[in-house]
């Protein structure tokens, strides 16, 4: 690390993606401001492949919440005594639900929680996109262009990615179930202009799962639009101010088009 850091952001990825989405991004925050980007690994995947998956939400939040109260004891001791969680879509909702875990289980508040692109709970609708066919889910990652053509081309690769989207959309069906879930960090909500999932109106939802305030980033793009855009939300996770967001029960809003 380049430069001194205070606070560890944990960044949960979308559904059938692993930890190594935010590789990318992770040494432009070593090299410069005040936090570090921690990607969350999914149980089956990246690091831990050899690992069973796991498709039930509680069981999957309690291990992940675990995993993250060894990792943070270990940024302690390394001067990291902040901590906030980033998640995309799937991401989102999971990193959130963890969070309720972490600070029910081990007394850990995050200072803040970004959620892109992410359908509250409140406002999931039901699908049985788990109980889709392979070759039907593979069309369905094609379509929404979240995972590179050169994966799903290759029929090893895409069997392999297909299999952890199932995983994901049955650990998502089950988020029907946090319609009440309400955590009392502040949310910062990530909105892209053409995202034909999660309108602005849907994002704007999370209001009713937090106390402690929301604020609103708004994007130019599509439903993956954040990626194209991360030097902005690094940029918010650095100036978030969390006792000033606490105190703000109203929505502001950032735009960005780039």
């Amino acid at each position: 690390m380049t430069s001194h850091k205070t606070r560890v952001i944990y960044a949960f990825p979308h559904a059938g993606a692993s930890a190594s989405v935010y590789r990318p991004f992770c040494k432009q925050h070593e090299a410069e401001g005040t936090t570090l980007l921690q990607p969350v690994e999914m149980p089956g995947r990246g690091v831990l492949a050899r690992e069973p998956e796991v498709s039930n939400l509680e069981v999957l939040a309690g291990q992940l919440a675990d995993t993250i109260f060894r990792d943070f004891r270990l940024k302690q001791q390394q001067g990291i005594h902040g901590w906030a969680t980033f998640g995309h879509s799937f991401g989102g909702v999971l990193s959130v639900v963890v969070t309720r875990v972490l600070s029910e289980k081990y007394g850990m508040h995050p200072a803040f929680s970004v959620v892109s692109g992410s359908v509250p709970p409140s406002e999931q609708p039901y699908d049985d996109l788990h109980l889709w066919s392979d070759e039907s889910l593979l069309q369905k990652m094609r379509a929404d262009q979240g995972t590179p053509d050169t994966v799903l081309n290759e029929p090893v690769l895409a069997k392999r990615f297909v299999g952890q989207i199932r995983t994901d959309f049955q650990i998502r069906s089950q988020f029907l179930q946090l319609k009440e879930m309400r955590v009392a960090q502040p949310l910062v909500l990530v909105s892209a202009s053409d995202d034909p999932h999660v309108p602005e109106e849907t994002i704007q939802a999370w209001q009713r799962h937090t106390t402690g305030g929301t604020t609103l980033i708004r994007l130019n793009g599509d439903h993956f639009a954040v990626y194209q855009h991360w030097p902005v939300i690094r940029q918010a996770m650095e100036a978030v101010e969390s006792d000033r967001l606490e105190q703000e029960n109203r929505m502001d809003s950032w735009s960005v088009f780039q």
